[in-house]
């Protein structure tokens, strides 16, 4: 049951677009307006949320014995952590901040 949100591991599933990897060169990249910004790192902020609201969710259905329920919660947070991972990077090189 996953219920860190901090995790880091090793993953298996394939990721099926393309990665790339280039740095601005330390400036806001061209084309990120502030409000682009802005939203980014709210969504990114309000994802976090919701991943806490879901292992805890995912925790009280283990406790009522609801294991593959709960299972599949643990799942979705994993989802949600490297979503909210890719959204950092992705503010970090907008704002300037690196990977």
């Amino acid at each position: 049951m996953h219920v860190d949100n901090e995790h880091k591991h090793e993953h298996s599933h394939e990721h099926n677009h393309a990665h790339n990897h280039g740095h601005s060169s330390g400036s806001e990249a061209p084309g990120a307006s502030a409000k682009d910004i802005a939203i980014l790192k709210y969504m990114l902020e309000h994802n976090r949320q919701h991943a806490r609201e879901l292992s805890e969710i995912g925790v009280r259905l283990a406790g009522a014995g609801l294991d593959t329920e709960s299972g599949l919660i643990s799942d979705a947070v994993h989802y949600f952590d490297h979503a909210n991972d890719s959204l950092e990077k992705a503010v970090g090189l907008i704002t300037g901040g690196g990977e």
